[in-house]
C-alpha cells in the first residue's frame, strides 16, 4: 500500500511539476545555465561531500530570497563554530541562489535542492551524507522527509512559520500531511501562532518550540556591517506586485509633479512577471534602470536586479512595503528599520502579522488600507522629517530589542550535529 501511494505522489509531482515549467521555469532555471541547473536538480553535483565531511555535512534550505537572507546570521554563526563541518545550502530560486553565490563565502556549498522525487532525493542524500537538514520557515517536501528519516538524519523546521492560507491548505492533506510531519524531529517555531498551527496539522508538542522571527537577527545584522546612511530625498516602494503597480505608478507621477526634490525608487517583486515598464511608459513618466543607472537624470529608478535593494533602503528617507495593498500577506517590513527609516504597510499581512504588530507597537510604521490613504501617508511623511527620523529610531530600536535569538538556536541545533 505504501509503494503505490508514493508512486502515485511521484506521478502527480511530476504532472504539477510539468504544468508549472511555462509559468516558472524562469524562476527554477537560469537562462543561461538551464543546462547545468537541471543537472543539479536531478542531484548530479560538480562538486562532492569531501570524504573529511562525510556524515557530518548541515545542510540548511532556504526557498527563495526572503528565507536565504533570513538564514546568514545563522549560516555564519554555524560556520565559524563548526569548521569540521561542511555548510550546505539549497534553494528552489535562480534569483536566490544568484545572491547566495554573491554574499556568501565559497567554503559554503550551494546548490539546488533536487527534485522531489523518490530516487532523486534518494541519491541527493547519499551523495551530501548530511547529519542535520533544516528547512528555513515550513518548506514541507514529502518525499526529501520521509527519506531523510529513513538515512536517520534529523530534520529542524526553524523560523517556522503557517500562515492561515496555507494552514488552511495543508489541513486539507491532514492525514497524509501528518506522517510527513512525524518524520520532523524538531519545530522551532516564529510565534504562538505559528506554533498552535503546527500542532493541530499535527506535530507533537513536545517537539514544538517558540523562538521568535530570525528576520530581526538579520536586520541586525545589516545595521553593523552598513554604515546608516544620511537619508537621500527619496522614496523606496520595496517588492511591489502586480495589482499595485498601476496605482503606485500614479501616485509617483503625483510626487514628481508636486515636488522638485524628491526621488523614487520602484523594486518589483518578481521581474519576470512585472508590468511596471509598460505602466511607466503609459503614464508617460520618464524613469531609468538600474542597470543602466548614470545614462540618465531621472527622477524615477526602476530595480531590475535582486539583492540591491537593501542599499536603496539604506539611502532612503522611507519606504512602502508592496505585496500588502494586494491579497498576497505581505513582505517583510524590518529591513528599511535597520537602517532608522520608517515604514509604510497595507492591509494585507498575515505572512508578518507578528512582525508587523511590533513595528505598530513601537511607533516605527503606518498601516493603510488604501492607494489614498498610502499617497496621504507619503506626503505626512515628506513634509515632516523629523516625525519620518524620530519613527525610525524607534523601528530600530525595536530590532535591537527583538534580535539575539541565533544563540539560543544554535544551542538547540547542537545536539543533533555530528563533530
Amino acid at each position: 500500500m505504501k509503494y503505490i501511494v508514493w508512486t502515485a505522489y511521484d506521478i502527480l509531482y511530476a504532472m504539477a511539476l510539468f504544468i508549472s515549467m511555462p509559468f516558472f521555469g524562469n524562476r527554477f532555471f537560469g537562462r543561461d545555465r538551464m543546462y547545468h541547473d537541471f543537472l543539479e536538480r536531478i542531484a548530479v553535483y560538480n562538486k562532492d561531500i569531501s570524504p573529511e565531511f562525510q556524515n557530518k555535512s548541515i545542510w540548511i534550505h532556504a526557498v527563495s530570497i526572503g528565507e536565504l537572507l533570513a538564514s546568514f546570521p545563522l549560516i555564519k554563526e554555524l560556520s565559524d563554530k563548526f569548521k569540521c563541518n561542511q555548510i550546505i545550502l539549497s534553494c528552489v530560486s535562480r534569483s536566490a541562489r544568484t545572491i547566495a553565490e554573491e554574499k556568501l563565502p565559497q567554503n559554503i556549498l550551494k546548490i539546488f535542492l533536487p527534485f522531489d522525487f523518490s530516487f532523486v532525493v534518494d541519491a541527493s542524500i547519499r551523495k551530501l551524507k548530511p547529519c542535520l537538514f533544516v528547512s528555513i520557515e515550513a518548506e514541507i517536501w514529502p518525499n526529501l522527509f520521509r527519506t531523510l528519516k529513513k538515512h536517520n538524519t534529523p530534520i529542524i523546521i526553524l523560523n517556522g512559520r503557517i500562515s492561515e492560507q496555507s494552514f488552511r491548505t495543508y489541513a486539507f492533506f491532514k492525514i497524509f500531511l501528518r506522517k510527513i510531519i512525524d518524520c520532523v524531529d524538531c519545530f522551532i517555531m516564529r510565534t504562538q501562532k505559528d506554533a498552535e498551527n503546527i500542532i493541530k496539522l499535527g506535530a507533537d508538542k513536545r517537539k514544538v518550540s517558540i523562538a521568535g522571527s530570525m528576520k530581526f537577527d538579520y536586520a541586525y545584522r545589516l545595521s553593523q556591517n552598513y554604515s546608516c546612511e544620511q537619508s537621500e530625498r527619496t522614496i523606496v516602494f520595496g517588492s511591489i506586485h502586480r495589482g499595485e503597480e498601476e496605482p503606485i505608478a500614479e501616485i509617483i507621477k503625483g510626487i514628481i509633479q508636486k515636488y522638485n526634490d524628491i526621488n523614487v525608487v520602484i523594486a518589483p517583486r518578481s521581474l519576470d512577471r512585472t508590468n511596471i515598464y509598460q505602466i511607466l511608459r503609459q503614464k508617460k513618466i520618464h524613469f531609468e534602470k538600474f542597470s543602466n543607472h548614470g545614462t540618465s537624470h531621472s527622477r524615477v529608478l526602476v530595480v531590475d536586479k535582486y539583492g540591491v535593494l537593501t542599499d536603496f533602503y539604506r539611502k532612503c528617507e522611507f519606504a512602502f512595503i508592496g505585496g500588502s495593498l494586494v491579497p498576497a500577506g505581505g513582505q517583510n517590513p524590518i529591513e528599511p528599520l535597520a537602517f532608522k527609516k520608517p515604514v509604510i504597510y497595507g492591509k494585507f499581512h498575515e505572512d508578518f502579522e507578528d512582525e508587523w504588530k511590533k513595528i505598530l507597537e513601537a511607533g516605527a510604521g503606518f498601516e493603510v488600507k488604501s492607494f489614498e490613504e498610502l499617497s496621504e501617508k507619503i506626503d505626512f511623511l515628506i513634509k515632516n522629517p523629523q516625525i519620518s527620523s524620530s519613527m525610525g529610531k524607534s523601528g530600530y530600536e525595536m530590532i535591537l530589542k527583538n534580535s539575539g535569538r541565533i544563540s539560543d538556536i544554535i544551542q538547540d541545533l547542537e545536539k543533533y550535529i555530528v563533530r
